[in-house]
């Protein structure tokens, strides 16, 4: 991009958007880059990231600065990486509601509503908050995503997390996390892009299960929705958890969330997983 240049997320992601946009039928549109690094699956925008910057081009449309209330979005395509792609927003009848779009030239990639209207008064995902207080079970370094930028062993993103999949049983993730002040906001809390990614890993490792029942290769984001209750501290101690929920065929749904010991719920995420087959 030749433009100036806003970020998606903490500037540390170097996930770029253009200062410059312009309006083509009622759609405020400008490009953006997810760079090499911010992987899921190998040479592809992880599917958080992919889902979440609809939430950051629907933030700069909107004069308000609201918080993000909830993001529904729904993964046509994976978003590759280091390539110039183009987002669009456009406001919704409904207040503080907007749609977006991710595209590769004239390909939907992502297609996501996102609301602006400050943060859900109350969480309640009770089997979620059960979670966050069960003992820490053992880290699984895992090898399907190697270099998945959430929690693959082998990131080449120099903020990679390491999120190793932690089983408390079939169907249950509990994981402990730190956000490094690095992806914080200038308010010294997580900022949301980061939030949507660390969520849609652990609803991967909750389905694995039916994935290698089904004799699968591995799940991929196919739908994501995610709301948010109170922003979540920087460098203090946090849990992403989450549970399967059930499977039809291939589609597979499980949800997580991002708390903390004391019982308090960040934000909760429900993901529509797809198992893909082995390449033959």
């Amino acid at each position: 991009m030749t433009s100036p240049i806003l970020y998606a997320g903490p500037e540390a992601l170097g996930f770029e958007l253009s200062a410059d946009a312009s309006v083509t039928d009622g759609w405020l549109e400008r490009e953006f880059v997810a760079p090499p690094g911010l992987d899921g699956p190998p040479d592809v925008l992880q599917g958080g990231f992919s889902a979440a910057v609809t939430m950051a081009a629907a933030r700069l449309a909107d004069r308000f600065d609201a918080p993000v209330t909830s993001l529904e979005a729904r993964l046509h395509a994976p978003t590759p990486l280091g390539r110039t792609l183009q987002v669009r927003v456009r406001p919704t009848e409904q207040a503080a509601r907007y749609e977006v779009e991710s595209r590769d030239a004239g390909r939907l990639l992502v297609s996501a509503e996102v609301e602006l209207a400050g943060h859900e008064p109350a969480a309640r995902a009770f089997d979620l908050l059960e979670l966050a207080t069960v003992p820490l079970p053992e880290a699984q370094p895992q090898y399907i995503f190697p270099t998945c930028w959430v929690c693959g062993p082998e990131p080449s993103h120099p903020h990679g997390q390491r999120i190793h999949p932690r089983l408390h049983r079939e169907g249950e993730v509990s994981q402990p996390w730190v956000a490094d002040d690095e992806l914080g906001t200038d308010r010294g809390v997580v900022d949301p892009v980061i939030v949507a990614a660390v969520l849609d890993c652990p609803t991967t490792w909750a389905c694995m299960h039916q994935v290698e029942a089904l004799e699968m290769a591995g799940p991929l984001l196919a739908g994501f929705h995610l709301r948010f209750y109170r922003d979540a501290p920087v460098m203090e101690p946090l849990r992403t958890v989450a549970r399967f929920d059930d499977a039809d065929g291939r589609k597979l749904r499980a949800r997580s969330a991002l708390v903390d010991e004391d019982g308090v719920t960040f934000a909760v995420a429900a993901a529509l997983q797809v198992a893909v087959p082995r390449e033959a």
